[in-house]
């Protein structure tokens, strides 16, 4: 069992096993970046996707049967695969990758921290073109009753 808590109905391990394939075609891994495979966007991630929006997941199955079965795994197979249904897949699989701590750390991306102000950059702290509509728009100071 995934230990995502939802009503999606869960992937096979057949399905699985060809997304496996399908992820790390769209995401080989570059640089620092891991393969898609190594962060298990076809377990855990993918199972967030799909509590967020279960209609990827009937693309999602057929991509990925297609792909357990195949002994070819190109960009073409899976645009023949997912037919209509191609920009969802590889948005559920996009989506899972970026989702993933592994990615996040090795893009440098500390996510949605407390920081104090002392350690804001001058950009953070006052920005100019933020506050011209402010001050363009002068007083609106309104008395309460």
């Amino acid at each position: 069992m995934n230990s995502v808590e939802t009503d999606v109905p869960a992937l096979d391990e057949r399905a699985r096993s060809g997304l496996a394939k399908v992820a790390d075609v769209i995401l080989p891994g570059a640089g620092k970046l891991p393969s898609a495979r190594s962060v298990g966007v076809h377990e855990v991630w993918l199972d967030r996707v799909l509590a967020a929006d279960p209609r990827l997941i009937d693309p999602l199955k057929a991509v990925g049967a297609a792909a357990a079965t195949s002994d070819s795994c190109t960009l073409e197979d899976i645009e023949t695969w997912a037919d209509l249904d191609i920009e969802a897949v590889v948005f559920a699989l996009t989506s899972a990758y970026y989702i993933s701590p592994a990615v996040l750390e090795a893009l440098g991306y500390p996510g949605q921290v407390r920081r104090p102000i002392s350690q804001a950059t001058p950009e953070e702290v006052c920005s100019e073109e933020l506050l011209a509509p402010v001050r363009e728009r002068g007083p609106i100071y309104v008395p309460t009753p």
